[in-house]
């Protein structure tokens, strides 16, 4: 063995994520040790911005309620998607393999890849033009975003390459400073804003129906509940599993829409950066956390690409995870220094129509159709054609329910009433619960 082979290997042994195969017991853990992990899930930056964006359109008693009916929606979708991966201890991709077929999985591996990969790129220039307008705001200097744009996207690709432990120290770290942050955040607020006058403040420009912002919270988080499983793998029981989605998707998602949603009643700018910096003179410490914050979403981003892309080169490349992490991490960054992902932002939020239905599969697959071939045995060879075939109607139905450019625009109306996440789901499951009968009435023939 060469000098090279022997460095490397122990390394990835270390941070071995069990990418191809189930998470040994030894490796899982209960809700508290992974606290942090679910908590990042829905307490970042992209929570206090969708709330931000919310109180455009609702009043603050209603943005409460919309958080609340919001938040436990997506609890219940991700709870049911992240117990099946809990059960198998798999990935999403290599979950699928039951109900795709393994090499009908290896194209759903695909589309969550390209999905999660364009995100990178977008959030890593963000990150760019975050810490660009930071040294602005603070110093007056104009510097070239792309600078920490290419920065940004090499650093948050570290954690991921050192995968869930790396993630969970993050959050762990990050967290409880972006907590911190908010409860100052807010008090500063009430010292300048009376909370009475907060309380009765809203709409801050165009209102919208509840129904309308219940659809925006759940879809803000609807691709993040379907692939829910990449984490709820390591969950040591189903009662660890099911708490666990419901701080990240629930107790942490509310507080965090609501306090996006307070800053702009308060201040009239849903832009959380400009919010703490000069509407409250959080200076650094209120840039770092945010920086910080931005961090510990994105990271997950890359981590879940990778996964979707090991199930997808299975058989085809044995290039170690940690490698390949880098390696699209690397290939993400360059697309966003240049900018060439703003040419294709509407693709990624198209791509986001067809993730959703996966979830609809899956969960028909295990709690209706075929529950005892996840109890062992290999998965099905080839494609499940009529998996396949359901997810590609119930997808397109969700493009025709949503708003042009990203969709055709036909029944937008129906979606702004029902979430299309959840109508997706819903024709998903009834498709391919119908195939299946069909097909199991056919061979007992």
């Amino acid at each position: 063995m060469s000098n090279n082979t022997a460095t490397k290997a122990p390394l990835e042994e270390k941070y071995n994520d069990y990418e191809k195969t189930p998470v040994p017991e030894t490796a899982r853990q209960t809700w508290y040790q992974q606290g942090m992990v679910w908590l990042g899930a829905g307490f970042g930056l992209s929570g206090l911005a969708t709330g931000g964006v919310l109180a455009d359109g609702l009043t603050f008693r209603d943005m409460l309620l919309v958080s609340i009916i919001g938040s436990i929606i997506i609890t219940i979708i991700g709870t049911l998607n992240a117990l099946v991966s809990e059960h198998t201890h798999l990935s999403t991709s290599f979950t699928c393999r039951r109900s795709f077929g393994i090499q009908g999985a290896k194209i759903i591996g695909i589309i969550l890849c390209i999905s999660n990969f364009g995100w990178y790129a977008f959030q890593a220039d963000l990150f760019g033009t975050t810490i660009a307008s930071v040294i602005k705001h603070v110093s007056g200097s104009s510097v070239n975003p792309v600078i920490f744009t290419i920065i940004g996207g090499i650093t948050m690709s570290l954690t991921a390459i050192f995968g869930f432990k790396a993630i969970k120290l993050l959050s762990e770290v990050g967290l409880p400073l972006l907590a911190v942050l908010c409860v100052v955040a807010v008090w500063k607020t009430s010292s300048m804003i009376s909370f009475s006058d907060i309380w009765n403040a809203g709409p801050v420009s165009t209102p919208i129906t509840i129904p309308m912002g219940v659809a925006t919270v759940v879809g803000s988080f609807a691709v993040g509940v379907t692939m829910v499983g990449d984490f709820s793998r390591f969950s040591k029981s189903k009662r660890d599993c099911m708490i666990g989605v419901s701080i990240g998707h629930c107790w942490g998602y509310i507080p965090i829409l609501m306090c996006g949603a307070f800053f702009n009643y308060a201040f009239h700018n849903w832009n959380i950066v400009e919010v703490m910096i000069l509407s409250l003179g959080l200076g650094l410490f209120g840039a770092l956390v945010l920086i910080i914050g931005q961090w510990t979403t994105n990271d997950n981003n890359l981590y879940t690409s990778v996964l979707g892309l090991m199930n997808t080169l299975d058989g085809i490349s044995k290039v170690p995870r940690m490698r390949l992490t880098l390696i699209v991490g690397l290939i993400s960054t360059a697309i966003a220094a240049v900018g060439l992902y703003k040419y294709f932002v509407t693709f990624l939020s198209l791509l986001g129509v067809f993730i959703t239905p996966i979830g609809g599969i899956l969960i028909a697959d295990f709690y209706i159709c075929n529950r005892k071939n996840y109890d062992g045995g290999d998965a099905p060879q080839g494609i499940k054609w009529d998996a396949i075939v359901s997810w590609a109607v119930a997808s397109f139905v969700g493009v025709t329910m949503t708003a042009r450019p990203v969709g055709l625009g036909w029944f937008v109306a129906v979606g702004d009433v029902i979430p299309v996440p959840l109508i997706c789901i819903a024709v998903a499951m009834v498709l391919y619960v119908v195939s299946q009968k069909i097909q199991n009435k056919a061979g007992a023939v």
